[in-house]
């Protein structure tokens, strides 16, 4: 989320286009989450379960505002409410491994997203443009050693993702800048159609493919403008809470559309590392992100960022948790933009949390005076 505009593409001038046939690679993983999900339903044995459904949400109220040679140069705020929910098919006494998911989003925003200041790389990770969609409706198939899954969905929440990453609230700390400045790619706030499948293997090892749609949130036209297709390697060491203690992720992407009015052809690759670990009560936590992408008219050619987690940093705030990282994006013919941010997340009741937040940039957009932002967010789970 970092050049480009979030919201449904209406900016684009619409193009007249003939109506081609269904991308052969498109209907093959559409086709094989079918035969999953007709396979396991063939293959289940009842097991009855109390619960089969659950569901969880969240509201953030959030306010940002940048500040550069002792003035107020812009602010923004918005409120973001997600709820969600699934349904597994094996507790329901159905078939085994099948779950569905569904969630709704809405975003009502005001003001600028970069805060004034001419930022490429956006300050908040939840300002939008208006917005209430249903923003997953997937259905995944799983087995012993893989899985498929089909649907309207986010693709970081399963491709270039990074947990140890998540507290910070730039969005460079969330998809890529080499995706989000390039082109029009299915993440926040622009789900899109898609389809993967992922396989594990040796306790260690997990491979990722996956195809979504080039032209994300239009379900009108899905099949047929363009796609993004990913490919993703996955090593993990050791055990933590909830998974692996250290992972290393590599990835290779290629993003088409037919016509050229709607993006250009581009590809690129990325890089995922995280460690965690404890010293004494305090569990710690590192990453590191990296992508490329080499063709001559994307807007970032390259992109590094690297950052800590610090969770339960006092011995009577095991809630807490503290984050810093540091961003930098290459931009073409012009000088780096480099974000530095640091936020603590005080946890105020189970299900409330004050989360401030500082950020300096130097050379906003490659050309930029340098920039503080400062902001806070409230998050109340329900």
């Amino acid at each position: 989320m970092c050049s480009r505009t979030p919201g449904s593409g209406s900016a684009r001038r619409p193009v007249q286009r003939s109506r081609r046939p269904l991308p052969h690679r498109f209907a093959a993983v559409l086709a094989a989450a079918g035969f999953a999900a007709w396979l396991g339903g063939a293959s289940a044995r009842a097991e009855p379960a109390p619960s089969p459904w659950s569901s969880a949400g969240h509201l953030d109220l959030d306010s940002m505002a940048g500040f550069g040679s002792g003035h107020k140069l812009g602010s923004e705020s918005s409120a973001l409410l997600q709820w969600g929910g699934r349904f597994d098919t094996g507790r329901a006494g159905a078939w085994k491994g099948g779950r569905f998911d569904l969630s709704i989003e809405g975003v009502r925003a005001a003001g600028n997203p970069t805060a004034g200041t001419g930022v490429l790389q956006w300050p908040s990770n939840e300002w939008a443009p208006n917005f209430l969609r249903v923003y997953q409706a997937t259905f995944r198939q799983r087995w012993s050693h893989a899985l498929v899954r089909v649907g309207i969905m986010d693709v970081n929440q399963y491709f270039e993702s990074s947990d140890v990453a998540d507290l910070l609230h730039n969005a460079s700390f969330g998809l890529a800048p080499s995706f989000t400045s390039n082109f029009n790619d299915p993440s926040f706030p622009n789900p899109g159609l898609g389809a993967m499948g992922e396989v594990h293997w040796a306790h260690a090892w997990r491979a990722r493919a996956g195809i979504w749609q080039g032209n994300p949130p239009q379900l009108a036209g899905a099949l047929y403008d363009g796609s993004l297709r990913l490919l993703e390697l996955e090593r993990d060491w050791g055990h933590s809470e909830g998974g692996p203690a250290d992972d290393l992720k590599l990835g290779v992407w290629r993003y088409t559309q037919p016509v050229a009015s709607l993006g250009a052809d581009t590809a690129g690759g990325y890089l995922v590392g995280e460690m965690r670990w404890r010293q004494g009560f305090r569990r710690w936590g590192a990453f590191v992100l990296g992508g490329t992408t080499p063709a001559t008219g994307n807007l970032v050619r390259r992109f590094a960022a690297a950052g800590l987690l610090l969770q339960h940093p006092f011995s009577q705030r095991p809630r807490d948790a503290f984050s810093i990282g540091l961003t930098q994006v290459r931009i073409r013919a012009l000088h780096a933009e480099t974000i530095l941010e640091s936020t603590y997340s005080w946890q105020l009741t189970r299900r409330v949390a004050l989360q401030p937040d500082v950020q300096r940039a130097w050379s906003p957009s490659g050309q930029g005076a340098p920039a503080w932002i400062a902001g806070v967010r409230v998050h109340l789970v329900f």
